[in-house]
């Protein structure tokens, strides 16, 4: 086992291992890769550091041609991400065939997917994190509308063949500025409110800072606000309009690069699109149970039982921790360090590194987070 300081995404630009191993020898009971991880040029990564081994790297054919069928990553929501849709399976296949055979270019900006995938994400809190995800009842709409006198949603919920978000999508510019305009008047009178209406007055006055004229406003006040406290998770499935208000989350998702935006944004937005992937509703998120592993180690579920995440908490003392035969570590907020056998790489905050060979016990070392992804 090695670990690497001279692949394509170098120490230098991401993580650096310890002087000590960086250069060190494999031993003779090398059993595995610890490489700098960069999705883009893992094969040619363990091609170089495999040497005359046989790797067990599964057939680049097969599916996605990775052996990680998912994207791990830390956001910071410090200011939100777009509002937007990652289609379901039928929506992301029927746009693609539709696109390839219009000729929209796939880099183009005014492309909506990108290829034939649906996306799950998965998020977990590391510090409390406010979700906007998915569309309130309509009980919950009523009691904004009524607590915060808005004229616009008042209209748009006495409409039953539709959805309130399905409504706004439909508005013209002059509508949307009007709407804006209710919905700033409507939060300065009454900034006691209550309950639903309590929240929308908080969401608005922090989107209103950075978005004052987007649409993706009106969006937010019809959003379910989901509150996570760090170490709890939400999935976000394909279908479900959404963005995060406030917060740190290590994000896992699929591999699709299929999102429309919605709002909050100045990228291309497609209304005529959203509304055909809306108009029958949209699936909600929902929290998600994490299992407690002992020893400050949780598991997370993802959407494949082929997928194992687990989050774990690193005090000052070590921690031994399972990776292979393909596995992600991510330092989350602090920098941490892990060991296989003989080699330690260190990793900077939000760094991470590639484990490929047979399962072992690694020690992680801290204080830090430490996420584990793996393929089983």
């Amino acid at each position: 086992m090695r670990a690497d300081s001279h692949s394509p995404r170098s120490a230098a630009s991401e993580r650096r291992p310890s002087p000590a191993s960086a250069h060190r020898p494999s031993p003779p009971s090398c059993r595995g890769l610890l490489v700098d991880w960069d999705p883009a040029t893992y094969r040619q990564t363990l091609d170089r550091f495999a040497g005359g081994r046989q790797m067990a790297v599964p057939d680049p054919a097969a599916e996605s041609g990775t052996p990680f069928p998912f994207r791990l990553r830390v956001l910071d929501a410090d200011v939100p991400p777009p509002i937007m849709l990652h289609p379901h399976w039928e929506q992301a296949l029927a746009g693609f065939v539709r696109e390839e055979a219009r000729g929209v270019p796939r880099g183009a900006g005014n492309r909506n997917y990108k290829d034939r995938n649906p996306k799950c994400e998965v998020a977990v809190a590391l510090t409390p994190l406010r979700v906007l995800a998915g569309e309130r009842t309509l009980e919950e709409l009523q009691a904004i509308a009524a607590g915060l006198g808005l004229p616009w949603l008042h209209s748009y919920l006495s409409f039953h063949h539709e959805t309130a978000i399905h409504s706004i999508l439909r508005m013209s510019p002059e509508e949307t500025a009007a709407a804006l305009r209710e919905t700033a008047d409507a939060v300065d009178r009454f900034p006691d409110a209550e309950g639903p209406a309590a929240e929308v007055v908080s969401v608005v006055h922090r989107l209103q800072q950075l978005f004052p004229h987007d649409r993706g406003i009106l969006l937010a006040v019809c959003m379910k606000l989901l509150r996570l406290e760090p170490g709890q998770a939400a999935v976000i499935p394909p279908g479900c309009l959404h963005t995060y208000l406030s917060g740190q989350t290590v994000l896992v998702t699929g591999i699709s690069d299929n999102a429309l935006h919605a709002g909050l944004t100045e990228d291309f937005v497609d209304l005529c699109e959203l509304q055909q992937l809306t108009c029958c509703g949209q699936p909600q998120p929902s929290p998600l149970p994490t299992v407690d592993a002992g020893g400050g180690e949780q598991r997370i579920p993802l959407w494949s039982s082929d997928l194992d995440l687990r989050r774990v908490v690193v005090g000052h003392d070590p921690k031994p921790v399972r990776v292979g035969p393909f596995s992600v570590v991510l330092a989350a907020l602090d920098p941490a360090g892990i060991t296989v056998d003989e080699v330690t790489a260190e990793l900077e905050p939000e760094a991470k590194i590639l484990y490929a060979g047979e399962p072992v016990t690694a020690t992680v070392t801290g204080p830090s987070q430490i996420f584990v992804a793996s393929t089983l």
